[in-house]
C-alpha cells in the first residue's frame, strides 16, 4: 500500500497568494519507517538529545516559533539536509505529487482547494493503475491530509470521487475514505509540509531553491512529469510542468527539459 500525504501551502483566499497548493509524498507502507527515521537523523544531527521538533518549513524559513532563536545559516541548513533525505529516499518508496492552482476571480478560497484535491486524488490514482499495469505491481492507495480548514470537507469530496469519479475519470484504488492528523505528530506529514513550501516557493516567489534537489522525485512516466500540475496557469509558463508538456509537444523525441 502507498500512503499519500498531504499538506496544503498559500492561502486560497488571500487575494495576495496568486497560487494555493496542494502537495505531498506517496510513500511505500514498508518505507515509512526509514523516511521517518531519516528526519529524525535531521534532528538528532542539529539538535541532539532534545525532544522532538516540527519541521514546519515555513517557521524554518522566517524565523517562527522554536525557529526563532536559532540563527539562519543553521536554518538553512537544515532545511538543505531535509530536502537531501528527501531526494535521497528509496526509489520506488517515495513519490512526490503536487497540484498548483493558479487563483482568479473565478477559481479561489473552497473552489481552489477542492480542484487541487480532484487532481491530485485522480493523479495519485492514475499511478498506481500504471503500477499494476506496467510492472503487476498490485497496490492500494490512502490518503492522509495535515488537518486544516477544509479537511471535513475534503472527506466528503474523496468520497464523491471515488462515488462519482473525477472530471478525468473513475477513482478505483483507494482503499478507505482520507484520514487526517497533526502534523506535529508525523514527521511523514512534515515531508508533506515541505513538500508543498517548496513547490509554492518557486510558483509564487519564483524561488526553486527548495525543489530543485526532489524535483527528480516527482512521478514522471517515460520521462514526462505526472506527478506536478499547474491548474489554470498562465500563457506562457516556464514552470517545469508546463515547459515539459511545451517541449515535448514541440521535440517528442527530446523534449530536453532544463528543470530535469
Amino acid at each position: 500500500m502507498y500512503l499519500l500525504y498531504l499538506d496544503e501551502s498559500g492561502n486560497p483566499d488571500d487575494a495576495s497568494d496568486q497560487n494555493f497548493v496542494l502537495a505531498g509524498a506517496a510513500i511505500f507502507d514498508r518505507v515509512t519507517h526509514f523516511v521517518s527515521g531519516a528526519l529524525d537523523d535531521v534532528q538528532t544531527k542539529h539538535f541532539p538529545g532534545h525532544a522532538p521538533i516540527d519541521f514546519h518549513a515555513t517557521q524554518m524559513r522566517s524565523g517562527q516559533g522554536f525557529w526563532r532563536n536559532v540563527e539562519k545559516d543553521k536554518r538553512t541548513e537544515i532545511l538543505q539536509d531535509i530536502s537531501s533525505a528527501i531526494a535521497g529516499a528509496q526509489h520506488r518508496g517515495v513519490v512526490l505529487f503536487a497540484s498548483v492552482v493558479r487563483k482568479s476571480s473565478a477559481v479561489y478560497g473552497e473552489d481552489a482547494v477542492k480542484r487541487a484535491t480532484e487532481d491530485i486524488t485522480k493523479r495519485f490514482d492514475s499511478y498506481l493503475k500504471r503500477r499494476y499495469r506496467e510492472d503487476n505491481d498490485p497496490q492500494r492507495g490512502l490518503l492522509i491530509f495535515a488537518e486544516g480548514r477544509f479537511h471535513e470537507r475534503a472527506r466528503l469530496w474523496v468520497k464523491d470521487f471515488r462515488a462519482l469519479g473525477t472530471q478525468w475519470g473513475t477513482i478505483s484504488n483507494l482503499s478507505d475514505i482520507p484520514y487526517f492528523a497533526s502534523a506535529k505528530e508525523t514527521r511523514l506529514l512534515q515531508v508533506a509540509d515541505f513538500v508543498a513550501h517548496a513547490v509554492f516557493l518557486l510558483y509564487e516567489r519564483n524561488d526553486p531553491h527548495l525543489i530543485k534537489p526532489i524535483l527528480g522525485r516527482f512521478d514522471r512516466q517515460g520521462g514526462e512529469i505526472r506527478g506536478l500540475t499547474h491548474l489554470f496557469a498562465p500563457v506562457p509558463c516556464g514552470c517545469p510542468a508546463c515547459l515539459d508538456k511545451q517541449l515535448r509537444s514541440k521535440h517528442p523525441q527530446n523534449p530536453a527539459n532544463p528543470w530535469i
